[in-house]
């Protein structure tokens, strides 16, 4: 009696850690670092950036935000510095893809409201990976940097200080 019971645990632990292993293995991506400079309502674009983890290589299909009409992934060619260009999807290997300043970024587009230092933003990553099987993984952004002021309105001819 007591081996049986010995072999159905052995058998259940064997079993919990290959399941365990399964799910590590197809766990959803981790996104971190996710920032982006303060944007004015109404402005045509913003970059964002952000570092996504992977244990196994997906498919980021989309990036949604209620902040903008729409956000493009743009990719930076590394053989032409200065030289990127907006895609549909992007495969990204096992590992850590960066989107970074002067590289690869997140275009906000038409942006719906100011985004000033500390607002709360939140993108949303669409990923597919090889099986098919969908996944949505929302991160929080930071909005940082400095703000340029708004450059002064001209007045009527010969205004100012006298």
């Amino acid at each position: 009696m007591t081996v049986r019971r010995a072999a159905r645990a052995a058998a259940a632990a064997s079993a919990l850690v290959a399941g365990l292993t399964a799910l590590a293995a197809h766990a959803e991506p981790r996104i971190a670092n996710a920032w982006m400079r303060p944007a004015a309502a109404g402005a045509a674009s913003a970059d964002a950036y952000a570092d996504i983890r992977t244990a196994e290589p997906v498919t980021l299909v989309g990036v949604r935000t209620s902040a903008a009409r729409a956000v493009e992934i743009v990719v930076a060619d590394p053989g032409n510095a200065g030289t990127a260009r907006a895609v549909e999807r992007l495969a990204l290997p096992a590992g850590e893809t960066r989107f970074a300043l002067r590289g690869s970024a997140l275009r906000l587009l038409d942006i719906r409201t100011t985004l000033a230092n500390g607002s709360p933003v939140v993108l949303a990553f669409e990923f597919v990976d090889a099986r098919g099987a969908k996944s949505t993984v929302e991160t929080p952004v930071q909005v940082r940097g400095l703000v340029v002021p708004a450059a002064p309105v001209p007045g009527p001819a010969g205004a100012g200080a006298r």
